[in-house]
């Protein structure tokens, strides 16, 4: 076992601007992050304003989890959560800070992700990422089961949508199950809801 993995450990507020980086600069190449911020230019320039947002809302309302230095980070929401995110506080000032089109597009992401989102009860993930620096050793899959172990005692199933079939694969071996309809946003990406009973 590498030293990070014993490191993983939960956030508090403080780690906030170091998961907001994580989150960044890992989803700078996803497909349907490029979809929300199709010019490469802008999307490097909001990236970081775009998921600040979302980590503090999941600082305040669920868990965020970080492996060592700032290698990987989770966001979990607790069922209900997540999709009235724009209803909190932390949300007031995304359309200003990433521009009238992109948030447009997140408004028909969000709808889409809402509208099909599972009502029973579970734990949401609605990002995992691990720096570029730092992919293929390990980093995703060590902060998913770290958490998914602690799902398993507690009974509790899990959700999230994957950004692309890779993505959808590494959580298969993980025993998340796509669900039988995906989510295709128009002109562009798909996005793959899956499902995990507990262990």
């Amino acid at each position: 076992m590498t030293e990070w993995q014993n490191s993983i450990r939960r956030a508090s507020a403080t780690d906030a601007v170091v998961v907001t980086a994580i989150l960044a600069e890992a989803f700078m190449r996803d497909p349907v992050s490029g979809w929300v911020f199709p010019d490469d230019d802008h999307r490097a320039r909001v990236h970081r304003a775009f998921f600040a947002p979302f980590v503090a809302f999941a600082l305040r309302t669920g868990e965020v989890h970080i492996a060592g230095d700032g290698l990987g980070a989770t966001l979990w929401l607790p069922t209900g959560e997540g999709h009235d995110a724009e209803d909190g506080d932390e949300f007031d000032e995304m359309e200003a800070a990433i521009g009238a089109e992109a948030m447009k597009r997140f408004a028909v992401l969000d709808q889409m992700m809402s509208a099909r989102h599972p009502g029973e009860p579970h734990l949401y993930l609605p990002f995992i990422g691990v720096h570029p620096d730092h992919h293929g050793k390990g980093v995703g899959s060590a902060l998913l089961r770290n958490k998914l172990a602690e799902l398993d005692q507690a009974g509790t199933a899990a959700y999230l949508e994957a950004s692309s079939p890779r993505n959808a694969a590494l959580y298969e071996r993980l025993g998340f199950r796509r669900r039988p309809v995906t989510l295709d946003l128009p002109e562009g990406p798909s996005l793959y809801p899956m499902w995990r009973d507990p262990a």
